[in-house]
Parts: C-alpha cells; structure tokens; sequence
C-alpha cells in the first residue's frame, strides 16, 4: 500500500506541476472542474449507491457553483450558485421523497455535497485569477501536501494520542503537530524557490494556518465517508483510494487562501 501511494504521487507530479506552470488560467479551470465532477461523484456514490439520476443531478447542481465563478470570474455568482444548489434540491426532494427513508436528510446530504464541493472548488479556481495567482496555487499545493504528508510519516513514526478516535483512528495529535512543522517547512521552500518578493514572516503563519484548516477539511471527508459506512471514496487512485480522498484538505484550506488573499489584497510584500 505505501509503495502504490508513493508511486501514485510520482506519476502525477509532473503532470500537475507541467500544467500549472504551462497551462494557463484555462487548464487550471478545467482541471478544478474536472476534480470537483468526480469528487461529487464519489460523494453521491457513497451517499446514493447505484441511483444513476440523483447521482448526475448531485453533480450538475454543484458543478454550477465553479462553472459560474471560473466564467464571470466574481464571487457573488459563488453565491448565485449556492441559491441554485438549495432551489432545485428542494424540487427534487419534494418530487423525491417517498423513495427515501428520511427525505429531509436525504435534502440535507444532497445540498451538503453540492455547496461544499461546488463552493470550495469555486474559490480555488478563482485564486488563479489573482495577481500572483499561479504562484498562490503551487504555495497552497505545497504547504497543503506538505502538511499531509508530515502527518502521515510523523504519526506512523511516533503518533500516540489519537487526534478524534471518533472519526478518523489513524489520525494522532503527534501527527498534527508534525504536519503544522512541515507547512512551515513548505513555507519556507516557497519563499526560497519562488515566493522571496514576499515576507517570509507572514507567509510562515499562513502556512501554518492553512495546515490547520487542512486537517480539519480531512476530517470533514472522514466524517462523510464514516456516516456513510465507507473507508474510501473510491478506488481510482492505487495507494490513495478516491479523488475525494485526495483533495479533501484542499477542498478547505483553498477557500480559506482565497479569503485571506481577498481580504488583505495580498498584501504579502516585504517591507
């Protein structure tokens, strides 16, 4: 299992680094949307197994949030799209609901997974539109990956005290601390390599931060995965599980990158 996850990550890297660097704001949009459709696929593929229509119709509804940012580029469509998710969710569960057991939790699962996904995958997608944009892309890429993987090996090394045993069983407080150390590591290699126009004390504390929101965002998808009596979301990627599985930090610590960014204008410059 950790040789396929290693060799998983290796084969993808060059790819991802490749298209972001040559790629442009269109293949950027494109990838988001990409990963988010399969990521709403295996949300409702775990939540309705094996119902075809609520599954695309799952889909479409969170696509619409991402689709409408990345082509008016503004966030208030962002919220236009969330409208959307909640109005035609509410049509199908009312047309829907004596085929579910609890229809009013059915509605609250379908309106999750389209507003979480569709809008979190919106705000990262608009992150490359930023000045810097690129740039901020590979940052939050490297701290985010950074502090997945610092937990990963710190807790297999020497984790003990489980971080929410409720949840997740392999995630432990040692970990944690471990991912936060190599956030700020990731930091410090972003400024190094291509982030030294910026303050590097602002940029450490971001990192951290976006490492803390990230371990939150896996256990969001942990939390889904558990209710819906699955330990991955999918099998696509050998060693990884699913999509989902994947990009789980992201799917938070992007939005939060983005409104950080939004709200301070960038203003991340030395001196």
């Amino acid at each position: 299992m950790h040789r396929q996850r290693v060799l998983t990550a290796l084969s993808l890297l060059p790819v991802l680094v490749s298209g972001l660097t040559w790629g442009g704001e269109a293949f950027f949009s494109a990838l988001i949307v990409i990963v988010a459709a399969l990521c709403l696929y295996e949300y409702y593929e775990m939540a309705f197994p094996g119902r075809l229509v609520l599954i695309a119709l799952g889909i479409l509804q969170g696509l619409s949030i991402p689709v409408l940012a990345i082509y008016f580029q503004q966030e208030i469509y962002l919220l236009f799209g969330v409208f959307l998710v909640f109005f035609f969710s509410s049509l199908l569960a009312i047309f829907t609901y004596s085929s579910h057991k609890n229809p009013f939790f059915a509605f609250l699962i379908l309106v999750f997974g389209a507003s979480y996904i569709g809008m979190c995958s919106g705000l990262i997608a608009l992150i490359r539109f930023m000045p810097y944009g690129r740039l901020w892309i590979f940052f939050l890429l490297i701290v985010v990956f950074a502090a997945d993987t610092g937990a990963y090996y710190i807790g297999r090394a020497i984790g003990r005290r489980k971080l929410c045993p409720a949840i997740s069983k392999g995630k432990t407080v040692e970990g944690a601390a471990g991912g936060l150390f190599f956030s700020a590591m990731g930091a410090f290699f972003s400024w190094a390599i291509f982030f030294n126009f910026f303050d590097l004390r602002l940029l450490v504390p971001l990192a951290i931060l976006l490492a803390l929101v990230s371990q939150a965002g896996d256990l969001v998808e942990s939390m889904a995965k558990r209710s819906f009596g699955f330990k991955d979301s999918g099998r696509i990627l050998p060693g990884h599980g699913g999509i989902f599985d994947r990009v789980d930090a992201l799917l938070l610590a992007g939005p939060v990158l983005f409104w950080v960014l939004y709200f301070s204008e960038g203003n991340f410059y030395l001196g």
